[in-house]
């Protein structure tokens, strides 16, 4: 197990986001919060990176239980976030926001962690010079997970990865994430997209207004008619 949340709720101020959260994600698995607008589930992986105030539980990365620790730290652990909207440098290259994300550790490794961004993501190397805000939308997507990959994270966390995408960007992110399932990096994605989320997943959690209604193997998830129609919105025949 890499991660595991106990009993959390996560707020800002007086305002609680998420309550009573309990999952835990296998190592090497995918593993896909998912649920409508307004459910919980950008505040729980912005509180479990630290970002987000965690007002009650544990969240146990590795067997240490992390709440406490701050946001720079849990990246050494090997945490790493792909925030919603991307967040990137705009005015700097794709180069200088990938060496961003290299920011914890020496850079004798930062050519070889750019060279496999690269093997993911080709356009990225061919546009290695060019400001990441003249990039198209999946682009600056691609550039955003691929920062978050400088860190080496053993739980990558990405935030709404197909918002605002065309369908081949979205295509070409998931298949980047199915490699690197196969490199044994473990994967919390957050998504609106559930059909695309449900292709590649191993195990399923839905939120709705803040509080977990459903979770499950993502082979299960699509066979729930109940879930499908209230939750992913899919009408079976």
């Amino acid at each position: 197990m890499i991660l595991k949340l106990n009993n959390v709720s996560v707020g800002y101020g007086p305002f609680i986001a998420a309550s009573s959260i309990n999952f835990q994600i296998k190592k090497g698995n995918i593993f896909a919060l998912i649920g409508p607008n307004g459910a919980g589930k950008t505040s729980i992986i912005m509180g479990i990176m630290g970002h987000v105030e965690v007002k009650i539980g544990e969240i146990i990365f590795e067997g240490q239980n992390i709440v406490n620790v701050p946001p720079y730290e849990k990246v050494k652990l090997g945490l790493s976030i792909v925030p919603e909207g991307r967040k990137l440098f705009t005015d700097l290259t794709v180069k200088e926001n990938l060496i961003i994300g290299n920011y914890v550790w020496d850079r004798k490794y930062e050519k070889d962690r750019m060279d496999f961004v690269f093997y993911l993501f080709p356009k990225l190397k061919e546009r290695i010079n060019q400001l990441s805000g003249t990039l198209s939308g999946g682009e600056q997507q691609m550039l955003a997970i691929g920062r978050a990959l400088m860190a080496n994270p053993k739980l990558l966390m990405i935030d709404e990865m197909s918002l605002g995408l065309m369908p081949k960007a979205v295509n070409q992110c998931y298949t980047a994430i199915k490699k690197l399932k196969e490199e044994g990096v473990s994967i919390l994605i957050v998504e609106q997209n559930t059909k695309k989320a449900l292709e590649v997943a191993d195990y399923v959690v839905v939120l709705e207004s803040g509080e977990k209604v459903w979770e499950g193997r993502s082979d299960k998830a699509k066979e729930d008619s109940s879930l499908i129609e209230a939750f992913l919105g899919i009408k079976k025949v």
